[in-house]
Order: structure tokens, then sequence, then C-alpha cells
């Protein structure tokens, strides 16, 4: 019976035939053949040199010179690829058959490395870029320790790998160098990626940690949008108006936590109160429990949220200005009052003397009972308005008389010396004999505070800022042909 051809059976337009067969094993046993004997003799390589030249001083047309020459190196380079290729294949199965892991342990350790140890263990062998490419093992990205090496194409191809499985990203520099800040090229662009696949990248996301990127608000908010499970937000150094990211926030994110933004090295105001209603905070937001906020900030907005946020246990305001005090009056019984534990209003330059008094008045009457921590330090003084410079005090009695009734919290009360408050302290710097000045009996008062010693605070600062900026310099001599391995992946 005769056979029925199958439609569906693709069909070779080019059949090999005999002679194809017969030259292609020609081929291979010549080949075969000249390695042999390279192998066998290492001067044969020295002779086919000397045997091209006399090849090419044979030939009389430099035309056909140029074509010989051409072919050479055309052979060559494809033999030279070819021999690279299997010496990597070979490496690699050498390597699976020795290495005493199996690949979901294998993948479960570099799941816990960091992100530049991760890069590293990519770029050094075929298995463990295999091992290292799984989603899990890009869960948490954080390439702050290498920010001058990081471009967005590299962090894009991450968060791409990462897909549902991301939960945590932390990008730009930790330096205050303004140099290092300036020639970064991370924008924030970057995160393009959290927006793919419909958003669902993003959906998962849980924190989220931006340091001095090149970004405007309308872009970031647009990917903040994305990112509907953040429970963390950290915003350092950034040049935009926060009331448009504080409003995608209250809008998106609703299962938010902890906020800080920091716009200290541009002084950017947080915007306008007319643009934010506090309302949407409380009704969209309401696991937020800290809020840290370095800017240009009114007292009506402080006022607003200390008194509606019920459930904020920690309010940082730390380098802050434009307020002098005046949320603090009379919310020690209601609002954010009754659930505050963590009070810092360190170094705000226009907070008033008199509004410090009355808050801690009004500690020592007992409101504020959740209060733990205060930090009222300021390095030059605590602002007396007279005139348009104003005058600089400090609240000695109020500080001592909470220490003797509320034993409970943790004052910080860190000042200059009394002999700056005479006249202008703005050329005098802030240390620990700041603390003896609190009054005439405030050497006692001083060092009973916790943790008052200025210069050991200090010093903690910049020994931070110093590894950090070690830590960029450092590794920009070690990652660079691991990242650039993402970035010519992803393009």
């Amino acid at each position: 019976m005769a056979s029925v051809p199958n439609p569906k059976r693709r069909r070779c337009l080019c059949p090999t035939s005999d002679s194809d067969s017969d030259a292609s094993l020609q081929m291979d046993r010549s080949l075969q053949s000249t390695l042999a004997r390279a192998t066998a003799d290492p001067s044969i390589a020295t002779s086919v040199g000397l045997s091209l030249e006399r090849i090419l001083d044979s030939i009389p047309l430099q035309s056909d010179k140029d074509t010989l020459v051409q072919g050479a190196i055309n052979l060559a380079s494809s033999l030279l690829q070819a021999a690279i290729r299997s010496a990597r294949r070979f490496a690699t199965s050498h390597n699976s058959s020795v290495w005493p892991l199996p690949n979901d342990l294998t993948i479960n350790v570099f799941s816990r490395l960091d992100t530049q140890s991760l890069c590293f263990a990519a770029a050094s062998c075929m298995l463990f870029r295999r091992c290292a490419s799984d989603p899990s093992c890009y869960a948490n990205i954080d390439l702050t320790s290498c920010a001058d090496l990081v471009t967005d194409p590299v962090v894009s191809t991450m968060i791409q790998r990462a897909g549902k499985h991301l939960l945590s990203i932390k990008l730009g520099s930790l330096s205050q160098n303004e140099s290092i800040l300036e020639n970064s090229s991370l924008t924030v662009f970057c995160l393009a990626a959290l927006k793919s696949d419909g958003g669902a990248t993003g959906l998962l996301l849980q924190k989220l940690h931006l340091y001095n990127l090149k970004v405007g608000s309308n872009s970031l908010c647009s990917m903040l949008s994305a990112c509907k499970s953040l429970s963390e937000l950290e915003i350092v150094g950034i040049n935009c108006w926060f009331v448009h990211i504080l409003r995608t926030i209250f809008e998106h994110c609703r299962s938010i936590e902890h906020i800080c933004l920091d716009t200290s090295r541009f002084y950017m105001p947080i915007g306008s109160l007319a643009e934010l209603s506090v309302d949407e905070l409380i009704k969209n937001c309401p696991l937020l429990s800290s809020l840290a906020l370095r800017c240009r900030i009114g007292d009506d907005l402080l006022s607003a949220i200390v008194k509606e946020a019920r459930g904020l246990k920690s309010l940082n305001l730390s380098g802050s200005s434009s307020f002098s005090g005046i949320f603090l009056r009379d919310l020690g019984n209601g609002g954010s009052a009754n659930s505050l534990e963590t009070l810092i209003l360190r170094d705000c330059i226009h907070l008033r003397a008199k509004e410090v008094s009355r808050f801690l008045s009004a500690i020592c009457y007992g409101d504020w009972k959740s209060l733990r921590y205060v930090d009222i330090s300021n390095k030059k003084g605590l602002m007396v308005p007279r005139g348009p410079s104003g005058l600089r005090t400090r609240c000695a009695m109020e500080v001592s008389q909470v220490l003797r009734e509320r034993p409970d919290i943790q004052l910080m009360a860190d000042y200059p010396p009394i002999r700056c408050f005479d006249g202008d302290c703005s050329n005098l710097p802030s240390s620990s004999s700041s603390d003896s000045g609190l009054s005439s009996s405030d050497d006692e008062t001083s060092s009973s505070l916790p943790g008052s010693d200025n210069e050991t605070n200090t010093s903690s600062d910049n020994e931070t800022n110093t590894s950090s900026d070690n830590e960029t310099n450092s590794s920009s001599d070690d990652g660079t042909n691991s990242l650039s391995d993402y970035e010519t992946s992803s393009s």
C-alpha cells in the first residue's frame, strides 16, 4: 500500500546532497588533522604564519593579496569564536557536575545575597548566571553601594527579572558629595518597568527608597501610582514639590505605614495646604504610623496632621523650617497626641522658645501620655522673636521639670554654650559643652539627659557619611563588568 504524504510535515526545500556531506566530512578531517598537528607540535603555529607570508609573496596582484588576507582574518576569527564557545560549554558542564549544591538550593543562597554580590556571582560563570537569573534573587534590590556605576537599563532589567517577586528597591547615592551626585546618570525612568504588564510588577512592591535621583514630580507620581501595596516610602534629595507625591500616596498607596520626605538639599517647600486635604490622609491611609518631613512646612499643615492622624506614633521634623511650633498648642488631649511616642524637632531654625515652653509644660501637666522620646535640641538655640534677626534662648526650667516629673520620657535638649546667647551664635560650632548651659543649675540636668553628648552624635554622623562615601568609591573599581552585563542583556 502506497504511503500517503502528510501535508503538515515540513519538507526540506534544500536537501543536503551527497557532495555537500562529503565536503563537510572532508573539512572536518582536514581541520582535525591540522589541530592535532598544532597540538602535538607548537611550532606549527609559527610555520602557518610563515607559510601565509610565502603565499602572499607569490601573488602578483595587490587586490588578490588583500582578498587572501581578509579571508585568513575571517577564518581565524571564526575558529577563535568557535573555540571560546566550546570552552565555555565544557566549563559549564564541568561546573554543573562538580558543584555540590542542587539548583534550587543554590538559588536560595543567591537570593540572600546583596545585589552587588549577586552581580559578581553572575559574572563568574554560566552556572551561577543561570541561578542568579531566578526572579527570587531580585526580590530586594539595593544598588546604593554602587550608585555611580548603575544606569537606568541595569535597574530596569533587574526589575523585569524580579517580576511579581519584587518586594523592595533602594536606589541612588547616599553620598553628600555634590560632584558625585551630579555625575550620577540614574533617573526615575529606571522605574518605568514597575508599570509593565499592566502594573503587575509594582503591585506587590512594599518598600521604595530613592536617594538623590534626577526626577520630576509628574514622572515620580506616575511610578508611585503603580505601587498600590507600598508600606514604606523614603525620598531624599529630590527636587520636587512633595504635595503632589503625598496626594498620589493618599490616592493609590492605602497600605502606607512609613513616609520620609527630605528636600533639605534644595530647600523646597512641601506645597500649598489648599492642594492637600488631610481628610484624605485619614480616610485612605489609616495605617500611617511614622512620618518624617525635612522641608519648608507651615504650622497649619502640621497642626492638621497631628490633630487628625490618630494612629501616628512617630513624627520627625528634624531640620525642617517655616514653622514656629504653634501646632503643638492644645494637642495633648486629642488627635495623634494620644498615640504619639516619638517627637523629633532637632535643629528646626524657626522653632520658638515660647511654643516649646508651652509644650513641655503640657507634658508636665499630664498631656501627651504616650510620649517616650522627645528631641528639642538646636545648635543655635530656640528663637525669641526680636527684630529682624531674633534672639536665641532655651527652656532650661521646663526641661528640668520634665526630667523630674516624667522620668518615663527620654528628653534630648542639647544647646550651644550660654555665652552664645548674648549675641550672634551662628559662627560658633555645636559641641558637647553646650549641654552645660541649660541654666545656672543645668550642669546636673544636662548630664542626666540620655545621649545628650553632641560631640558623640556629630562624630557618629561623620562616620556614617564617610563610610557611605568610601563604600561608593570602593565599589566603583569592582562592579563595572558585572553591572554592565545587565545593561547588555537588557539591550
